[in-house]
């Protein structure tokens, strides 16, 4: 079952004291060019006590929506690795345990939801 979000929001890579951040800006319809058998990342946060998040080692900072630069497996058993923030870029203090569900498949534009609470 393929999901479709209303939020779309374009990627911008920023690098910071040596650490890569992903950081979103609004745009129009994101398009997901990802390699074969990767899927782009999808992001709806639906709690307001994580404001980053890390995938497989990238930041992705910003409001829910998608990043058309950062890939992950395709595949519904693939449970990439991620890491919740209530600070805004990752920081370690700000680590926290919020709940983490990723879709079964990625939608229509290629992108692969997680969905934080």
């Amino acid at each position: 079952m393929k999901r479709t979000w209303a939020a779309s929001v374009a990627a911008a890579a920023v690098v910071s004291a040596g650490t890569a951040l992903v950081g979103a800006g609004p745009a129009s319809a994101a398009t997901c060019n990802a390699p074969e058998f990767k899927s782009c990342v999808g992001v709806s946060y639906q709690t307001s006590h994580v404001k980053s998040i890390r995938v497989n080692g990238r930041c992705l900072i910003g409001s829910s929506g998608t990043y058309s630069s950062v890939y992950v497996d395709d595949v519904a058993d693939a449970h990439p690795d991620v890491q919740t923030y209530g600070g805004s870029r990752c920081e370690s203090n700000t680590h926290n345990s919020a709940s983490v569900r990723w879709a079964l498949t990625e939608d229509d534009r290629g992108f692969r939801w997680v969905t934080i609470s």
